[in-house]
């Protein structure tokens, strides 16, 4: 799974390194949790392009007041067949921008959170889906959710569950609204390579959704 996230790389890195004109400037958030807006690339009629979203799907046909799970993220083995998200899955699919992610290992009685991150350096990119819900006025929300996987060598030992990361090369096949045959996406929903990525030990403190701060992320010594 993935529950929480980092994302500290500025709007202009961003938008060099996803080739678009524009991303929302935002300040350097460590400790990014579901419901919260979060930046994402998507595909529109003007091309690729960055844009703010709610992190936590809403379907379409959900009523106004109706209580539903937070929805913050799909499996990737059941997305093209669960009827919530399937339709969203061939026709609507976006990146979204990380810096790292938070995952939590059980230790005895308690869980040690740990942040893992690119070894390189550079974002990583979640496979998202996006829909777009109606409030009883009219007003449209946009709303996302992000895709897992089955663990690499390097996560499990933490945890069963990870992030669909996907590398540059996969990028237009992903966010091409022209392409909706399972069989063509299917295939780019696997494990990250465990090689590319770093995982340490970090600050229980980033349990609390209220916590900011670039002490979330450093070594817990």
């Amino acid at each position: 799974m993935c529950g929480r996230f980092g994302l500290n790389h500025p709007h202009p890195v961003l938008a060099d390194w996803y080739r678009v004109p524009f991303m929302p400037e935002l300040a350097p958030r460590y400790n990014i949790a579901p419901t919260m807006d979060i930046p994402v690339i998507k595909t529109s009629e003007r091309g690729r392009e960055g844009s703010m979203m709610r992190w936590g799907f809403i379907p379409y046909w959900a009523k106004e007041g109706q209580k539903l799970p937070v929805l913050n993220n799909a499996r990737a083995e059941t997305v093209a067949v669960k009827s919530t998200f399937k339709q969203s899955f061939r026709q609507r699919r976006c990146l979204i921008p990380a810096s790292g992610f938070f995952e939590w290992k059980a230790k005895g009685a308690h869980k040690q959170p740990h942040f893992i991150s690119s070894r390189d350096g550079s974002p990583f990119s979640f496979a998202g889906i996006w829909e777009t819900w109606a409030t009883n006025e009219g007003r449209p929300i946009e709303s996302c959710a992000i895709l897992t996987c089955a663990c690499n060598s390097l996560m499990q030992p933490i945890h069963d569950r990870m992030p669909v990361i996907l590398p540059p090369e996969t990028w237009d096949i992903w966010l091409d609204p022209e392409r909706r045959q399972d069989e063509g996406l299917l295939p780019l929903l696997k494990s990250f390579d465990a090689d590319r990525m770093q995982a340490w030990p970090v600050t229980p403190a980033v349990g609390k959704v209220a916590n900011q701060g670039e002490e979330l992320i450093q070594v817990l010594i």
